[in-house]
């Protein structure tokens, strides 16, 4: 018997996972350990399999069963079986004795090749022998943990684990605030303030502001008033968070943006209505700005949009960001967004070196 650590993409439909244990099941694999990832390719599982002699049967049978992804097999350590919890918490406990063995934990915690401290200021990286295989982790304004493995590339809930395990040694600065300032692009301030029920009235009055097409790009249908029970679900912090958003100096919300909870484990859902004059002013993407600093601050590893073909400014937005985009049907569209990727790529330069969620948000 040999232990392996094999990666497959699951189908994303009632009894997809169940498929994948029955084959390997099938090949006489014995399944000690189970880690679940988002990526690119939708939802990853991570086995640990004891396999008697080759594994090569357990591979090409789960790349037949699994077509949409790719299958990889790397030999796997006893010493690897147990809780990804459990060993992440005593890697921080490790961290706080010893802070300067940062790469070392990283690299324990990612199964990597190799990790090492890299200068920000220079445009360093690793030579890649696939797309993937390398991350860079920003610790402070000027360093950050360049971190390679050659087996297989990382996935964006193991980019969300690299800066969780970092935050979690930093001096704490406190949550990041969900009430607050931000700007756009074109210097305009915003008020986001969470939704609570007083404003009602308000948001009744923003919705009956937005034409017919805003409303269906944001619901998928059409919606002139705003119910009682969808109200009752923007308030609702077990469903997520709702801002909204005024201009500095006026008191009438401008646009509406959410982050909600989702079943899939580190994944949640974000979208926003901006009133017809706002749009193209930079709202949108400030909003997306604050909710996935927000996000990466709740531990999610990616967030996901909802819409159509036709809501061109919501897909500029997520694309922007450096979100996957799916057409679904010929009309609708699924947009998926890794947290880590857009903290450094859709929050400018000083985002990417900056390292502190709360940092970021005290840009604006």
């Amino acid at each position: 018997m040999a232990l392996w650590r094999i990666r497959t993409a699951v189908e994303d439909r009632p009894g997809g996972l169940a498929g994948v244990v029955d084959a390997l099941a099938g090949c006489g694999g014995d399944i000690v350990g189970l880690s679940i990832h988002t990526d690119v390719s939708g939802v990853v599982d991570e086995f640990v399999v004891d396999i008697p002699g080759s594994h090569t049967e357990a591979v090409r049978v789960l790349s037949e069963r699994c077509p949409a992804g790719t299958v990889t097999a790397v030999p796997a350590q006893r010493r690897e079986v147990g809780d990804d919890v459990t060993r992440a918490l005593l890697l921080t406990a490790r961290l706080r004795a010893h802070p300067n063995r940062l790469p070392d934990a990283l690299a324990e915690l990612l199964r990597a090749d190799d990790a090492r401290w890299t200068n920000l200021t220079r445009a360093e990286s690793a030579d890649e022998t696939a797309p993937g295989t390398t991350m860079l982790v920003p610790v402070g304004p000027l360093r950050g943990v360049l971190v390679a493995r050659s087996s297989r590339p990382f996935t964006w809930t193991e980019t969300s684990r690299a800066d969780a395990l970092v935050r979690s040694v930093m001096p704490s600065t406190g949550p990041v605030p969900t009430d607050r300032v931000v700007r756009t692009s074109q210097g305009q301030g915003l008020s986001l303030r969470q939704v609570r029920e007083v404003d009602a009235s308000a948001l009744r009055d923003l919705h009956r502001r937005c034409s017919d097409e805003t409303v269906r790009n944001r619901y998928m249908a059409g919606m002139r008033e705003l119910s009682p029970h969808m109200l009752r679900v923007f308030c609702d912090a077990e469903r997520g968070l709702t801002l909204a958003v005024r201009p500095q100096g006026r008191e009438e919300p401008v646009a509406l943006g959410h982050l909600m909870y989702t079943l899939d484990p580190g994944v949640g859902e974000i979208a926003f209505l901006v009133e017809d004059a706002w749009q193209g002013s930079g709202v949108g993407t400030a909003l997306t700005r604050a909710l996935t600093v927000i996000a990466a601050d709740w531990g999610l590893a990616e967030v996901r949009a909802e819409t159509t073909l036709a809501n061109t400014g919501m897909l500029r937005i997520m694309r922007r960001f450096g979100a996957s985009v799916q057409t679904q049907g010929g009309t609708y569209v699924h947009a998926r967004l890794p947290v880590a990727e857009a903290l450094q790529t859709g929050l400018g330069e000083q985002a990417r070196r900056g390292g502190q969620v709360a940092r970021l948000m005290s840009q604006g």
